[in-house]
């Protein structure tokens, strides 16, 4: 066998070694190529970090309102994506991780921001009727409370306090709508500017489709006292989804939906999210993923424009994703301002009862002021008596409370001082 022959069983033998050799090599360089990409990014975390305090500064008015952790968020995701060269950024990861990192770690800088999250339960205190969502805000208010708490000398407003607001159940000479938002987490900020009070509306939260005890309550009190359901939405397919539901127009795919219907007639007005606000307000959108390709009939059905149905469902690279904005894309200052937009272009107003009302009310409140002078007097009085306190005190609440467990200590003392007088 000559020279050549046994080269080419050599090359044959190795053809494929060579070629697998080659490709690891390849492989290899790629990876490094790709690790040094990699280390020369800057990192989501990073970006987050640079760009947090004014994120905060910009959802929160400079720090005059609560802000959600979502709308921390989507002030913060313009300039990440531009730092890191994203294309997206994870919501979740942003509010879950990112934020009460930051905050932890920089626990001076941050003392002061007033970052809500949503209520996830409720706390219930025994006997006090007392209930607390478990929510940034109620938690702190509930723990300041607690600090702050002493018994104080008895006042004659704490015999009549509780009737001095004139008797009411419901919209009768109360509120004049009632306000719709699939979101929980904007209670706070309501009650920072007191935009109920304000506007005397009533506010009902759920967190996604509205449930059948949410539709029932719509049903009875906009129906038989004929005021407005005023419904504030995601821009969104769920969205658009949620206002059919409350307007009664059952076109989408949820089942569920179907297990209430209205027996009134009543008005309900979408606040939005609409396009226009959108635009008006220049807010951010964010892709959406579907399982399926989705479709858009439910869209028109619900009262989504052909061009807002083109807005939802374009996307230039994922053929199973849109796009959609969130009522959390506005900072606080200007969801309020909006809202408030919204609330005058429909008239809604503040309740002033008829005239027999009035008289009613006036009548009443005079009464209170008689009532009250007399009793500052009688507790003048109280407070000079030399009542003995009665022996083995202690043990009368102990046996009381033996005899019937589900008692509080304070209702048997209340008994025991009722009994002595």
């Amino acid at each position: 066998m000559d020279s050549s022959t046994i080269l080419k069983c050599v090359d044959a033998v190795t053809k494929k070694w060579t070629k697998q050799r080659k490709q690891e090599e390849r492989g290899r360089s790629q990876s490094r190529r790709s690790a040094l990409i990699r280390s020369c990014r800057v990192t989501v975390k990073y970006a987050a970090c640079e760009v947090m305090k004014q994120a905060y500064l910009h959802a929160s008015d400079n720090g005059t309102l609560p802000a959600a952790a979502r709308q921390i968020m989507y002030a913060a995701r313009p300039e990440i994506l531009r730092i890191t060269g994203e294309e997206d950024l994870n919501s979740s990861y942003f509010s879950q991780t990112l934020l009460p990192q930051y905050i932890e770690r920089y626990r001076e800088k941050t003392a002061s921001w007033d970052v809500v999250y949503d209520a996830r339960g409720h706390l219930a205190e025994p006997h006090t009727k007392t209930i607390i969502p478990l929510g940034t805000l109620d938690v702190r208010s509930y723990l300041q409370d607690i600090d702050d708490h002493s018994v104080e000398p008895l006042e004659a407003d704490d015999f009549i306090e509780d009737i001095l607001q004139f008797p009411t159940c419901g919209p009768a000479n109360r509120f004049s709508a009632l306000l719709f938002i699939e979101k929980e987490g904007f209670l706070p900020l309501f009650q920072a500017v007191k935009l109920a009070e304000r506007y005397d509306i009533a506010i009902m939260s759920t967190k996604g489709m509205p449930v059948v005890a949410c539709r029932l309550l719509a049903d009875e009190i906009c129906g038989q006292y004929k005021i407005p359901l005023l419904v504030l939405h995601d821009f969104d397919k769920a969205g658009f989804s949620i206002l059919g539901t409350l307007q009664g127009a059952y076109h989408f795919d949820n089942e569920r939906a179907l297990r209430y219907k209205y027996r009134h007639n009543f008005e309900v007005i979408d606040l939005g999210l609409r396009l226009e606000d959108i635009r008006a307000y220049d807010l951010q959108s964010e892709t959406v993923h579907y399982k399926s390709n989705p479709s858009t009939d439910n869209l028109e059905e619900n009262g989504a424009t052909k061009e807002e149905i083109e807005f939802l469902s374009e996307h230039p690279v994922h053929y199973h994703a849109g796009r959609r904005v969130e009522l959390n894309a506005f900072p606080s200052r200007d969801f309020i301002n909006w809202i408030e937009s919204k609330l005058k272009k429909y008239g809604i107003k503040k309740v002033i009862p008829d005239a027999e009302t009035l008289e009613t009310a006036y009548r009443r409140s005079m009464q209170i002021a008689a009532v009250r002078e007399q009793i500052e007097e009688i507790i003048e009085n109280a407070k000079q008596a030399k009542d003995a306190i009665p022996k083995n005190l202690t043990q009368a609440v102990k046996k009381a409370l033996r005899k019937n467990p589900e008692r509080a200590w304070d209702e048997v003392i209340a008994n025991v001082a009722a009994e002595n007088l």
